[in-house]
């Protein structure tokens, strides 16, 4: 890093809406879009800001092109509160690499919803929109191991945390492992090769009279610890099994899935009640699909279902028939075994 006197930082906080908008660092070459990535061919040349400018040296760590190991580049960044900062190496980022041998490290299209600093636990906060979920694992793995690298060059960030969506209902690694630095997190000479993972999915039989397990194996990685999400889409997608049926009717809205302690909550939008137009035997069947499935990961016991983060009263029950207001255990009874 030049010796030059830095700036004392300022204590602050960035929420961005409209990640689009270029950051007002205009004298940066190459800032990048959240929304577009571009690159040529060719190797963009480096222009050095102005002399009077102070500035620090960051490295930025990308993806061979072959996605066989990861290399450098060094850019200049103005000195600046933390805030500013950390803006401008998200954003120098997000636009890619300048050498033709490297590959981009944020997949096209994928935007930061928000970003926060906290100055007392050296920590960056980060939430990407909800393309973030349609990530394959490698891209994740690509991603993270990026903006762990890059992020914590700079002397005042030691961690970091990433989310999906508006709140902070579910970090990306789960409650227990949310904090994510140079300790914990892979960056070697290979991408590693996400494991696979059995999950066990409930979907009723034909005649809608049990519950029948779906036994899936999926490549999944450290990067995916919250998977109560992951396994209500996929339950929502329907079977791929003969003889099996969907276990919703209608697809509802999910807002989130998250886990404390032994329960699963499962937020859906108001559409979970709206929407449903099915009698008794679907909505049973549609119900411990649900339960049955999460009460196959260990340690959960029951799930509690929320309309738009609040639980379900007696006013909002609509058609169904069942107490939802209420955390619902798994029923051993309804599920067929290959002894039945």
């Amino acid at each position: 890093m030049p010796k030059k006197t830095q700036k004392k930082p300022v204590k602050g906080k960035i929420r961005w809406v409209n990640v689009g908008i270029v950051c007002a660092l205009a004298v940066l070459v190459g800032v990048g879009s959240f929304l577009l990535f571009s690159r040529g061919d060719e190797e963009i040349p480096i222009e050095p800001l102005p002399p009077d400018i102070e500035y620090v040296i960051v490295s930025f760590h990308f993806p061979t092109v072959n996605f066989d190991g990861w290399e450098q580049e060094t850019r200049q960044i103005e000195l600046s509160n933390e805030d500013v900062m950390i803006r401008a190496v998200v954003s120098e980022l997000a636009s890619g690499p300048r050498r033709a041998d490297l590959a981009p490290s944020f997949p096209l299209g994928l935007r930061v919803l928000w970003i926060e600093y906290s100055e007392a636990a050296s920590r960056v906060d980060i939430s990407f929109f909800d393309e973030f979920n349609e990530l394959s694992s490698s891209e994740r793995i690509r991603l993270i191991g990026s903006m762990v690298y890059t992020l914590t060059g700079l002397e005042f960030v030691r961690d970091l945390q990433f989310f999906v969506g508006e709140g902070r209902y579910s970090p990306v690694f789960g409650e227990q492992n949310a904090l994510r630095n140079r300790g914990n997190t892979s960056l070697g000479g290979d991408i590693p090769e996400p494991t696979l993972t059995q999950f066990v999915l409930y979907f009723p039989d034909e005649q809608m009279m049990d519950l029948i397990a779906e036994t899936r194996y999926i490549h999944i990685d450290e990067l995916i610890a919250e998977r109560y999400e992951f396994l209500v889409e996929a339950l929502m997608q329907g079977p791929r099994d003969e003889g099996l049926s969907p276990a919703f009717i209608t697809i509802p809205t999910l807002n989130r899935a998250s886990r404390s302690a032994d329960m699963v909550f499962v937020d859906f939008a108001p559409d979970f009640i709206t929407g449903f137009t099915g009698g008794t035997t679907a909505e049973e069947m549609m119900i411990f699909s649900l339960v049955n499935t999460l009460t196959e990961l260990s340690g959960v016991r029951a799930v509690q279902i929320l309309i738009d983060g609040q639980p379900v009263t007696y006013e909002m029950q609509g058609a169904f028939h069942m107490n939802l207001s209420q955390p619902i255990e798994r029923n051993e009874y309804l599920i067929l075994t290959n002894e039945d």
